[in-house]
């Protein structure tokens, strides 16, 4: 049976088939669903296995009838989910999207009479505020990447807006949660402690009655047939003077902590429980702890600028040497000597990317992007770069996968919103975050290959490496797997 059409459309079925094949792991979690109508759904399926597919089958094929509101996270996010609802997968009767384009009374009025509604949580919220609509105007609210509605730090308010109101005015209809990944963890604060949470507790607290369907049960479906395994290699990165600027760095990063710790434990009395173990939680909870704010804004300043020498352009750094809190430490002219005029980093991404077909280089900042841009194009190399300045992100894509010959695409995190680059031979991270999801997410827009992660040698963000990649692999056993990382030993 065809699938049913929007009225935009109209080519018959049979000369436009929706552009997908059934799989036996998403019909197993199409069933579980079906079977689970009375409770809440969470669904964790990791990129590119097809979550816009559950999402098709489910409101066309499983609950035909049923009106949902489906919630994407961005405005990008909108119109693309409605391109491959509308015109890939075949259509959907009675779908409407609240665009921007949409305004005034027409937005109330298509979420009134609309069976499937696709919108972002800020423009559903709005609308409901007005009082006009009920709950039991609608079914079912199918929120996508459902992890992002969890604070990263949470004390009076653990949802981020608008999801407290939401999740209140649809708490007694039928929620779907869909989401990538569901292994990561949050900070929680009650009158009593600190508490470092895993975020399925806390969703499970917001979404009572929950089924979970995590990839774990998975395992015995056709799921390992459609994961293509993402090779973790580490590049050791070799320049004394950015090594000598670290362990300067670290030295008063580790000093500043334990006179916040020390101070913590006298104002509180251990009242607080157990502290945070590790650099990312503490600077998470910082201003939540009983210390001065100078001494929180020194934390920070340290680490932001641990940060900047990673992964920043040279060029760009030296000024942090003058920082109060550094420069007593370091001779900046005998450093200013031997400063590189290039950032080693870039090196490195150039001379990996000229070994292979086609590359993807992320970086976090734009001078970075356009020195490796430079670099390349020096060589001859064909080089695109994806930025929040670049305006249609598709058609340099689309250049970028027709390339016959060696090409790169550089990305900053903006630029790489919403990405897959599944036709990537390599992908090089240029510098890590602390957040193991994060990363987990940078390094699967190239939907497996081989990903390198460029890193200091004999430095901290070495430690900070192979934690993340030891996290990864304990997370996501099912698509990654161990290269080359004796650059880590």
């Amino acid at each position: 049976m065809c699938p049913p059409k929007s009225p935009s459309q109209s080519e018959d079925c049979d000369s436009n088939p929706p552009r997908f094949d059934t799989r036996q792991y998403q019909e197993h979690i199409l069933q579980r669903i079906k079977e689970n109508r009375d409770r809440n759904i969470l669904v964790e399926l990791d990129c590119g296995l097809g979550k816009r597919v559950l999402t098709y089958k489910l409101i066309t094929e499983q609950f035909p009838e049923t009106r949902f509101v489906i919630t994407v996270n961005s405005s990008s996010s909108l119109v693309e989910t409605a391109q491959y609802l509308e015109k890939e997968y075949g259509g959907v009767e009675g779908l409407g999207v609240l665009s921007p384009r949409v305004q005034g009374f027409r937005r109330e009025q298509l979420l009134r009479e609309s069976r499937v509604v696709l919108c972002t949580p800020r423009v559903l919220a709005n609308i409901l505020k007005k009082g006009t609509l009920a709950p039991m105007d609608f079914e079912g609210l199918m929120i996508n990447e459902v992890d992002t509605i969890l604070r990263r730090v949470g004390q009076n308010r653990v949802l981020i807006q608008p999801w407290t109101y939401l999740l209140e005015f649809f708490k007694d209809n039928w929620i779907i949660g869909l989401s990538g990944t569901l292994r990561d963890d949050h900070v929680v604060f009650t009158q009593e402690q600190l508490q470092i949470r895993d975020e399925l507790q806390t969703l499970a607290e917001f979404l009572p009655n929950v089924e979970l369907i995590s990839m774990n049960e998975l395992a015995d479906t056709d799921l390992e047939k459609f994961i293509k395994p993402t090779i973790l290699d580490a590049a050791s990165v070799k320049n004394p003077v950015i090594r000598a600027t670290s362990l300067v760095i670290d030295d008063l990063i580790q000093s500043t902590r334990e006179e916040i710790y020390r101070i913590v434990r006298e104002e509180t009395h251990q009242s607080m429980g157990k502290l945070p173990d590790s650099t990312r939680t503490l600077h998470l909870v910082l201003h939540e702890l009983p210390i001065s704010e100078e001494l929180a804004q020194q934390y920070s300043g340290l680490l932001m600028t641990r940060k900047y020498l990673y992964g920043m352009a040279s060029k760009s750094f030296r000024r942090y040497l003058h920082h109060p809190t550094i420069k007593p430490h370091v001779d900046i002219d005998r450093m200013m000597q031997d400063w590189p005029k290039i950032t080693p980093k870039s090196i490195q991404a150039r001379d990996l990317a000229l070994n292979a077909k086609k590359t993807v280089i992320l970086s976090s900042y734009l001078k970075v992007v356009s020195e490796i841009d430079q670099l390349l194009t020096e060589k001859g190399v064909q080089t695109f770069q994806l930025t929040g300045r670049t305006q249609d992100k598709q058609a340099v894509l689309t250049k970028f996968k027709q390339t016959k010959s060696q090409a790169v695409v550089i990305l900053s995190p903006v630029g790489e919103r919403d990405l897959d680059l599944p036709d990537a031979d390599l992908l090089i991270i240029c510098d890590t975050v602390n957040t193991t999801k994060t990363i987990y997410q940078k390094m699967k827009r190239s939907r497996g290959g081989r990903v390198v992660f460029l890193v200091y040698a004999d430095t901290s963000e070495t430690g900070k490496l192979r934690r993340l990649i030891d996290n990864i692999m304990d997370r996501y056993p099912w698509s990654s797997r161990l290269g080359n990382t004796t650059a880590l030993q």
